[in-house]
């Protein structure tokens, strides 16, 4: 599955044309909605657009509903064109005329441009008071200015057909263009009202129907009825996608049962776990409900509501576009509001990270040994360092390393998270080879177990009493271990690499061999230690 690429400091989607429609996308534009925005993309070999942000959970949001769109695409050119009917067609001119007038409606400019627009409009779509040109325009036969139609609002045809991912036949487009010369007449009349003053007619107007596929909403229900889509349903096919390939990526089971968990209380709330007929107010309400409850924090909520979205967000990739028409009914939930808690302090403080550091000396469980030396001394995340194995350690010029990999179905933030760690000195000192040489059985397998977070930041808080609400018992390491390296004039590629780190800039994705390897044990021997 592609994921948001990270080009400068803004992230990107950056798709390959698949080769069963490569010859008839080239030159095709797909129309890609990006946060409250929607960018008109040239299909060439690749489709990229920036997703115009350089927050990475942002991006994972604003990627799938982009990669829904593009897939979309895909799909309507493997289809071809299609034959839209008359109220299809003046649904379509509806939206245009609906838009035309929002866009203006503050603002609505001088009466003489609106007049002006009227008659171009007229002139290219020889909207006369002759009523067998009315006739003709009516029974979408092709009138005889049909270049003027096109000039004048081929373009227009062309964004609301791309907003529904639509590739329509000639006939479809003779019959469409004049109803949208028509809404665009109506349009300019209402805006020519409102420049002279007058609001009394907002534009809104009943005469236009929804645009939806041939069947009416009772079939629709019906349809949906007969052929559920579950939470559990779409988390199992996402999890298939994910291991496809010889280079697949599978999803962690520890983050597919947090998907699952929160799929299932989320169907307990709403007496049901179709995804199909989830609604803004099912989650509002399920939001609501937990806060009352107060059992969970502002930021556990939002992160329940944030699972439920990615699951919807699978979804309406599985049914390329297809599961919610305009907006993720999660998305449009406000999260609840928390109150931020600064970075220095979810920094664990020296006197803490000393008082661990001690507590971890008198354990003989692995995780509580050696996972807070490890983190200490290497700024790496706690999932990271949890699953090592005995095979990923090795040595250099007489240093010795540990390597995080995605290799073995290990799992890691990002590729700049795949690294060669050295191992500090104090680490050698306290004994870490000899417990990691001194394992017997599998190289391969797990030396701390699975559910080593839990345990870790349990024991932090209990048994070494490290009760401060900001502090991050485990995460902090990471915060601690870059102050260390600035107070110790570690460099600052040597750090962005020990840490897995993106500087932003082009040189991340070059180099890394094994020849840097004995500069960067110089650079780790330069951090003070901690006892």
């Amino acid at each position: 599955m592609p994921n948001p690429e990270l080009i400068g400091k803004t992230y990107y989607l950056r798709v390959r044309v698949p080769k069963d429609v490569a010859e008839a996308a080239r030159g095709t534009k797909v129309a890609v909605p990006v946060g409250d925005r929607v960018s008109t993309v040239s299909v060439k070999d690749v489709v990229k657009v920036s997703l115009r942000t350089s927050d990475a959970a942002e991006a994972k949001r604003r990627f799938t509903h982009a990669l829904a769109a593009v897939e979309a695409h895909w799909a309507a050119l493997k289809k071809g064109p299609v034959a839209l009917n008359h109220k299809q067609c003046v649904a379509l001119a509806g939206e245009i005329r609906r838009d035309w007038v929002a866009a203006f409606d503050e603002e609505p400019g001088s009466p003489s441009g609106w007049m002006l627009v009227q008659e171009l409009d007229a002139d290219a779509a020889q909207l006369t008071q002759n009523p067998f040109e009315r006739l003709a325009v009516r029974a979408a036969v092709k009138p005889p200015n049909s270049k003027g139609l096109e000039a004048r609002f081929g373009g227009f045809a062309d964004v609301v057909l791309r907003r529904h991912g639509l590739i329509v036949d000639a006939a479809t487009r003779v019959r469409l263009l004049p109803l949208i010369a028509s809404a665009m007449s109506e349009a300019a009349e209402v805006n020519l009202s409102k420049s002279q003053g007058d609001y009394s007619d907002s534009g809104d107007t009943a005469k236009y129907p929804a645009f939806g596929p041939k069947q009416t909403a009772t079939d629709e229900r019906q349809r949906d009825e007969k052929k559920p889509l579950t939470f559990g349903r779409i988390i199992d096919e996402e999890e298939r996608r994910r291991s496809l390939g010889r280079d697949g990526k599978p999803i962690p089971p520890t983050t597919i049962r947090k998907y699952r968990l929160a799929s299932k209380e989320f169907a307990d709330f709403r007496g049901g776990d179709n995804a199909r007929t989830v609604t803004p107010e099912d989650v509002e309400g399920w939001k609501l409900n937990m806060l009352e409850e107060g059992e969970l924090s502002n930021s556990t909520i939002a992160q329940r509501l944030q699972n439920i979205s990615t699951v919807m967000e699978w979804g309406q990739q599985h049914e390329l576009g297809k599961l919610f028409l305009h907006s993720n009914p999660v998305n449009v939930v406000k999260r609840p509001e928390k109150h931020g808690v600064r970075s220095e302090n979810r920094t664990l403080r020296l006197t803490e990270a000393r008082a661990i550091l001690r507590a971890a000396r008198q354990e003989t469980k692995p995780t509580l040994r050696w996972l807070p030396w490890m983190m200490a001394y290497s700024g790496a995340r706690v999932g990271e360092v949890a699953q090592l194995c005995a095979q990923d350690f090795f040595a250099v010029e007489g240093q010795w390393f540990f390597v995080l990999t995605t290799k073995g179905r290990k799992t890691l933030k990002n590729e700049q998270s795949i690294r060669k760690v050295p191992l500090h000195p104090d680490l050698i000192t306290e004994g870490l080879l000899e417990f990691v040489q001194g394992r017997s059985g599998d190289p391969s397998s797990k030396l701390f177990k699975r559910s080593s977070q839990q345990d870790l930041s349990a024991w932090v808080r209990g048994t070494v009493g490290v009760t401060r609400e900001e502090a991050a018992p485990n995460h902090g390491w990471r915060h601690l271990f870059e102050d260390m390296a600035l107070d110790a004039e570690m460099t600052g590629a040597a750090k962005l690499y020990i840490t897995g780190r993106a500087s932003g800039g082009s040189a991340d994705g070059y180099g890394k061999s094994d020849a840097m390897l004995p500069g960067l044990a110089r650079e780790m021997q330069k951090i003070r230690s901690y006892l």
